[in-house]
């Protein structure tokens, strides 16, 4: 008899916690928001990229720290750690800064796309934060497109 208890309590707890994942896992989405050069070597560069993450829930979200990957045109440029936490309320938007390193082949590979004489780069960003209450966190994936400076100097982000 104990043990079927002990199970059904078991159960309960892991379908209460497939309930709180499902929860947030469309309720996220997360953009690039900037990207700036931070330090440059031969063989590496630092940037400091700034996301922006929306909260589509009525559940605040925190967010203890997390990992991604960005690739731009289809190809990998980089990889970044965060250990910043961050809530993010009900139906609200929060921006966290975020270390990215990049090889020198990122770059050749960035440059090799710029040279297709394109009006915009494709990024996609795709990760993992860690979320207080969420067993095994939330993972995201977005795509995006950033236009280049026309003659104008003007620059926007779809």
């Amino acid at each position: 008899m104990r043990v079927r208890v002990f199970g059904l309590l078991t159960l309960l707890a892991l379908l209460a916690g497939c309930a709180q994942f499902g929860a947030y896992r469309d309720a996220v989405r997360v953009t690039v928001s900037d990207i700036r050069v931070r330090d440059a070597t031969v063989l590496e560069q630092l940037y400091e990229v700034t996301l922006r993450i929306q909260n589509r829930g009525e559940t605040p979200i925190t967010i203890r720290g997390g990992s991604f990957d960005l690739a731009i045109n289809g190809r990998d440029f980089g990889s970044g750690v965060s250990d910043q936490g961050v809530t993010v309320p009900a139906y609200a938007d929060a921006q966290v800064s975020v270390r990215m390193v990049s090889t020198v082949f990122g770059v050749v590979r960035l440059i090799q796309g710029l040279q297709e004489q394109r009006s915009s780069l494709d990024y996609e960003i795709s990760g993992h934060f860690s979320v207080e209450g969420v067993f095994g966190g939330l993972a995201f994936h977005e795509a995006g497109e950033i236009a280049l400076p026309s003659g104008n100097g003007e620059r926007t982000q779809k």
